[in-house]
């Protein structure tokens, strides 16, 4: 039925789209090219403003240094910008009609700006017909961060507490630089490797059938700072912080004309500390109480990871270029966690009172290589891409427990784990691209990824009698797991003077075995599938813009959920993974309206999700109990239910005044859980998340920052999660003339980042709470090769040689 209701409100809205009637406004259109090498120049910020109103409008041109604006008439200054290039300027620009401007060529500077900045535009966030663009690079909140950081400060984007990343309540798919990062795991681990001032911008994009059919919420790509100076150019950074949070980075780029080599290394040393509290209540068959649980953890959580990378972009030609790069990063994180235990024994009648001390120490190291040969046929754009890729993530945990019972005895356990992984990933893609002159576009391609994945668990415990570490084989195994990938794709789209539309589909044949070494049994898992989208788009006279986009897509299940391993985080709850588990098909649809006015900006987003047969968690009791007489409970995940969201994402980008920009971001959305197993866990709740962001320029070089943000309580059939908020302080001062930046952070203000949660599940209540304590950064960064920032509005004293004084006058 949701499927028809969304197909009427796609032909209304087509019917609406199509219907609109033309106003006086004017089309100015053409393309960007390097004056030296003749390339075309992506993301350069062409800009018109009205002499009279002081309106402004911009575009960024495409991947085919196109541009175009949409204006009503009148004469305008024109400006086409960049950080590497010297500006072209159009003082007086009379336009009556359609404009070509034809072929703009730009030169390397020989002053390099740092930035072009337009006061009156300052976007934090850029709309385009099929993404969102956070610039990262401009939030003074990312300083001395890593890419959680900078995902955390995304709009539409949240990381929850386990590191899994969501957009519009749903995973997501996230790349570097368009190509996966970490194989599938996309983990908070891998991605906080990577600094944030190595970061340019992010891209929300909508799927499209050229992406994985894996992760609903769309796909996140972190686009990596990347130069276009001649000769060497970069940046470094140096911060320091309260708990630790210590490290350097540096980036690093040289260009001639036949090369163009780019580095980036960087080293961090972090502490987090986490207090936590948990009060748990046992109930008998009659929700009669008659056993408690209190735990009192202090964490000490401490990580070292270094990461470098190194790369270039070899021009065989004027039309083929090879890029090949080499990341490497490793991490080791040693994670200290004093507990005090005290529970009531309903076998003895007394209570019993323990330490445990728990030291968990990890290694991991990723190797990534990758190779791209690009050759463009023709200066339409028709073009090939040719990538292999390959990446290794290895992991090595080993954790100590020790229990010493102080009431009533003075017993000591131990127990040691070790678990390790080994990940291997290899990428083979072929992408070609055919624009026609009618404004078209059709794209096709194919990929191949091999998955190898194997981990090896091991706990002993010690033995009373004998006094030594035994193997305990219950919770011991070794997984193999291997995961073949096959997909074809095609991609059209079609650009008319205001109106869009693109469709795609992409088919994937996927074939999966795990495996337990010690059993010698195998599973098998091979199945295909097909995934449609859409989207149909219009631009109006007064350049709003509307589009209505639909995607389909697959969750597969992750390792832990399909590996049969026993495990346990206590003695009465044992997890049990699930090799039978199936992935699971999604439909969402996305209707976004986006709205610039001269000092305000609004872009809404209505979305819809629905999923049937998601993996889903369920607890059952074991029927045995421990030698407390506490019963003993299986957590396991399975497929269950039906699941739909539906949602509203508000954001506004309000400039009252050029030295203070507002930002805001609402998203509320309805969820609704059915058809569980035995509707134990249906469930209905509505849900608020908010993001508020002021910035105020105390002077050109000198920037205050704050943020605020709230996330609603939150309810599921077994869980009340309490509100969760926390505001952030930011202080920029550009300094050395410029060339450098010291900044000052604050995570949470006012110390009020507090998680707080209850359950009642599996004849337990559960009081949950934790609290990190506050963190205090200071960051220091150097650009060489760089000239301070300069404003538009003094530019009519510089001289330019690419000023023309000439008016332009179509008529």
């Amino acid at each position: 039925m949701v499927k028809y209701i969304f197909a009427i409100i796609f032909s209304l809205v087509s019917v609406v789209l199509f219907s609109q009637n033309e106003q006086e406004n004017v089309v100015i259109n053409g393309s960007v090219f390097d004056a030296e090498t003749h390339m075309k120049l992506q993301y350069i910020t062409v800009t018109v403003q009205d002499i009279e109103s002081k309106k402004i409008v911009s575009d960024l041109t495409d991947k085919d240094g196109k541009f175009e604006l949409r204006i009503p008439k009148g004469k305008y200054y024109f400006i086409t910008s960049s950080l590497s290039f010297e500006s072209h300027i159009i003082k007086v620009l009379k336009v009556d009609q359609d404009l070509e401007i034809g072929i703009i060529e730009l030169r390397q500077k020989v002053e390099e700006l740092n930035e072009i900045e337009v006061i009156a535009k300052n976007s934090l966030v850029d709309y385009k017909f099929n993404k969102k663009i956070y610039n990262a690079s401009k939030d003074i909140a990312n300083a001395g961060g890593n890419a959680i950081t900078v995902l955390e400060n995304t709009p539409s984007v949240i990381i929850d507490e386990e590191g899994t990343i969501t957009v519009r309540g749903n995973s997501a798919q996230v790349l570097v630089n368009g190509k996966p990062y970490g194989g599938r795991q996309n983990s908070a681990d891998i991605l906080s490797l990577i600094p944030a001032n190595s970061i340019n911008k992010v891209e929300i994009i909508s799927r499209s059938a050229k992406y994985d059919a894996e992760g609903g919420g769309g796909i996140i790509n972190i686009v990596l700072k990347q130069g276009h100076h001649q000769g060497l150019n970069g940046s470094i950074e140096g911060h320091v912080g309260f708990p630790d949070n210590d490290g350097a980075s540096g980036f690093l780029n040289y260009k001639t004309e036949k090369i163009n080599l780019f580095s980036t290394l960087s080293f961090n040393h972090k502490v987090r500390i986490k207090n936590t509290d948990i009060e748990q209540i046992f109930l008998d068959d009659n929700e009669v109480p008659y056993g408690r649980f209190d735990q009192t953890r202090n964490d000490n959580m401490q990580s070292n990871s270094f990461l470098a990378n190194v790369g270039g972009d070899f021009y065989l030609s004027k039309k083929t270029t090879l890029t090949a790069s080499l990341l490497y990063s490793s991490a080791n994180k040693d994670y200290y966690s004093d507990l005090y235990l005290n529970d009531y024994s309903p076998v003895s009648l007394l209570n019993r009172s323990s330490f445990r001390d728990v030291f968990d120490k990890t290694d991991e190291s990723f190797l990534e290589a990758y190779v791209n040969l690009q050759t463009i046929f023709n200066d339409q754009g028709q073009q090939l891409n040719v990538r292999i890729n390959y990446d290794n993530n290895e992991s090595i945990n080993h954790t100590f427990i020790t229990d010493t019972e102080t009431f009533p005895g003075s017993d000591v356990a131990d127990q040691n784990s070790v678990f390790d992984q080994f990940l291997n990933n290899y990428y083979f893609q072929i992408d070609y691209e055919h624009p026609f002159k009618n404004g078209s576009l059709l794209e096709i391609g194919h990929k191949t990824n091999f998955r190898i994945y194997q981990n090896d668990y091991f706990v002993s415990g010690l033995n009373p009698q004998t006094q030594t570490l035994s193997a305990l084989p219950e919770f011991s195994n070794i997984i193999d797991y291997d995961e073949n990938i096959y997909a074809l794709y095609a991609n059209y789209s079609k650009e008319y003077e205001k109106f869009r539309f693109a469709v795609g589909l992409r088919a994937e044949i996927t074939n999966t075995e795990i495996s337990e070494v010690n059993s010698n049994e195998s599973i098998h898992n091979d199945y295909s599938d097909i995934f449609p989208n859409a989207t149909i788009g219009y631009t109006f006279e007064n350049l709003s813009s509307l589009a209505l986009t639909y995607w389909s897509y697959i969750d597969r299940p992750t390792i832990k959920q399909l590996n049969p391993l026993s495990s346990f985080t206590d003695e009465r709850f044992i997890f049990i993974g699930n090799p039978y588990l199936q992935p699971f098909r999604s439909n969402f649809f996305m209707l976004e309206y986006n709205k610039e006015f001269e000092k305000l900006s609004i872009n809404t987003t209505l979305y819809y999700l629905h999923s049937k047969e998601k993996i889903f968690y369920v607890v059952e009791k074991m029927g045995i109990q421990t030698n407390e007489g506490f019963d003993i409970f299986r957590r396991t995940p399975i497929n269950n239910g039906t699941f739909s969201y539906t949602g509203l994402e508000v954001e506004l980008t309000y400039s009252p005044i050029k030295k203070l920009r507002f930002y805001g971001f609402i998203n509320p959305y309805y969820a609704i859980i059915s058809d569980t197993k035995d509707n134990i866990y249906d469930n209905e709740d509505l849900i608020w998340f908010a993001r508020f962001q002021g910035l105020y320029r105390i002077t050109d070089s000198f920037r205050l920052q704050m943020s605020y943000i709230y996330q609603s309580p939150q309810r599921t059939a077994i869980t009340e999660l309490d509100t969760y908020q926390y505001a952030t302080l930011g202080l920029s001062k550009d300094i050395m003339k410029g060339k450098a930046t010291l900044s000052f952070n604050v995570n949470d203000l006012f110390n009020s980042k507090k998680g707080v949660y209850n359950t009642l599940e599996a004849n337990t209540i559960t009081n949950y709470s934790f609290r990190y304590d506050t963190q205090y950064l200071l960051t220091f960064s150097y650009r060489f090769n760089n000239a301070k920032t300069r404003n538009v509005n003094n530019r009519a004293r510089d001289t330019d040689k690419n000023v023309f004084e000439v008016e332009y006058e179509i008529k």
